[in-house]
C-alpha cells in the first residue's frame, strides 16, 4: 500500500513528536508542569526544524526531482530519462499522488515519442514526394529527358552566365527528319520507340555538363558548355553521324535507320561586329539555332549547320521575324547555275522572293533505304 503525501506528513511529525518526548521527557520530570509543557513544546519545535529536512525527501522531494528530470529530458527530446515509479494498486484512491503524476509523465512521453516518428516519417515521405515532384516537373515522360520547361530555365541561366563570365556556349536545336512519315507508317507507338530509343542514343553520348532537352514532338535542344566552335561542329557531326548509323529496333526484327537535322549556333563566338550582334536574349539564341535548323530542313535534311555560317541576308531576314511576329516564308531552292553557298546577285528587293539565302559551310546528305527486316528512313 502505498503512503500518500498526507499520511506521510502526519507520520513525520509523529516521529517528530515521539523523538521529542524520548530526548526531552527525562529532562522536564522534576519542573513545574506548566514550565515543562512550555519546554517540551519548544524542544519539540527544534526537533521539527532539526528532522523535517531530513525527512523531506522521503515526503515528496525525490519524487519531485525524478520529474523534474524527466521534464527537463522531455524537453530536449531525451524520452530514455529514468522514472521510477510503483505499481499501480487495484484501488486508484490507494496510490500515491506523485506516482499517478509520474505515470501520466511517463504515458504523455510515450505519446510524444510515437508522435514525433510519425510525424519524422511523413516528413520523409513528403520530401521524397517532393523530390518526385520536382523530377517529373522537369522531365519528359516519353524519353526520360528534361522538359521544355527545364530547358528555358536553363538557357535563361546560361546566357546570365555568359553575360557575367564572357565563357562561351553552344546551343544546339536537333530534329528528326521525316518523322511524320515514321508515325504514317510504324503507328505513334512506333514513333513514341524512335523517340525514346534516340534519346537514349543522345544521353550515352553527352557530358554530364551538358544539358539534353526535349523541347518539341521531334525536336530535342543541346546545350554546350565549355567547348570551341571547333570541337562543338565536330562533336554535332559525330552526333548526327552516329544517329545515321545506329538503326532503331522496334519490335521483332523491324529496323528503322533515322537521319537528323542539326542547327547550332554559338554563343561568344569571335566573329567581327560587322557580320552579326551577339544575341540580346535566350529567345534569340533559340531562334538563330532554329534558323539554322530550318536552312537545313529546307535544303535536303540529315546535315548540320551553324547560324554564323548562313548567309547575312538570310540571318538578318530570319531575325527580323522575331521582332515583327510574323510566320517564317517558305525557303526556296536557288536558281540553277547559282552557287549555292554564295549570296545571291539579285537586288535586295527581289533577293527575298526569288533566291534562298545559303550557308558558306553546309553538308547535307539524304539517306532513304528499306527492306525486309530493316527500314532507312531520312528523317525531317
Amino acid at each position: 500500500m502505498q503512503l500518500k503525501i498526507g499520511a506521510r506528513i502526519m507520520c513525520a511529525q509523529t516521529l517528530t513528536l515521539g523523538l521529542g518526548g524520548a530526548l526531552f521527557g527525562p529532562l522536564i520530570m522534576g519542573a513545574e508542569q506548566l514550565g515543562a509543557l512550555l519546554v517540551f513544546a519548544l524542544m519539540t519545535l527544534v526537533t521539527a526544524f532539526t528532522l523535517n529536512p531530513l525527512l523531506l525527501p522521503w515526503i515528496c522531494l525525490r519524487d519531485l526531482r525524478q520529474i523534474a528530470d524527466a521534464l527537463e529530458g522531455l524537453k530536449r527530446g531525451n524520452y530514455a530519462a529514468p522514472l521510477p515509479t510503483a505499481e499501480q494498486p487495484h484501488d486508484p484512491d490507494d496510490e500515491n499522488e506523485l506516482n499517478r503524476l509520474k505515470r501520466e509523465i511517463l504515458w504523455m512521453r510515450r505519446a510524444i515519442e510515437q508522435r514525433e516518428r510519425d510525424i519524422g516519417s511523413q516528413a520523409e515521405r513528403i520530401r521524397a514526394l517532393n523530390a518526385e515532384l520536382r523530377v517529373e516537373a522537369v522531365t519528359d515522360k516519353l524519353t526520360g529527358l528534361y522538359n521544355a520547361r527545364f530547358f528555358w530555365e536553363r538557357i535563361a541561366d546560361c546566357f546570365e552566365q555568359h553575360h557575367r563570365t564572357a565563357e562561351p556556349f553552344t546551343f544546339a536545336i536537333l530534329d528528326i527528319d521525316h518523322f511524320k512519315r515514321i508515325n504514317d507508317t510504324y503507328g505513334h507507338l512506333g514513333g513514341d520507340r524512335v523517340l525514346a530509343q534516340l534519346a537514349g542514343i543522345l544521353r550515352a553520348d553527352t557530358r554530364d555538363s551538358d544539358v539534353l532537352a526535349r523541347i518539341g514532338g521531334e525536336e530535342f535542344a543541346l546545350i554546350l558548355h565549355r567547348i570551341s566552335p571547333e570541337d562543338a561542329r565536330a562533336r554535332l557531326a559525330r552526333l548526327r553521324e552516329r544517329l545515321h548509323r545506329d538503326p532503331i529496333r522496334l519490335d521483332g526484327d523491324t529496323r528503322l535507320r533515322v537521319t537528323v537535322s542539326i542547327g547550332y549556333t554559338v554563343v561568344g563566338e569571335c566573329q567581327p561586329q560587322t557580320q552579326f550582334a551577339p544575341p540580346r536574349n535566350p529567345q534569340e539564341i533559340v531562334k538563330r539555332a532554329d534558323d539554322a535548323l530550318y536552312w537545313i530542313k529546307a535544303n535536303g535534311r540529315n546535315g548540320c549547320i551553324a547560324w554564323s555560317e548562313l548567309d547575312p541576308h538570310y540571318r538578318r531576314h530570319r531575325l527580323a521575324l522575331l521582332h515583327c511576329d510574323t510566320r517564317r516564308p517558305p525557303c526556296v531552292s536557288p536558281p540553277t547555275g547559282q552557287d549555292p553557298r554564295a549570296p545571291s546577285e539579285q537586288p535586295d528587293e527581289q533577293r527575298s522572293t526569288t533566291s534562298n539565302p545559303c550557308p558558306s559551310k553546309a553538308t547535307t546528305n539524304a539517306s532513304a533505304s528499306t527492306s525486309t527486316t530493316s527500314s532507312a528512313v531520312s528523317s525531317g
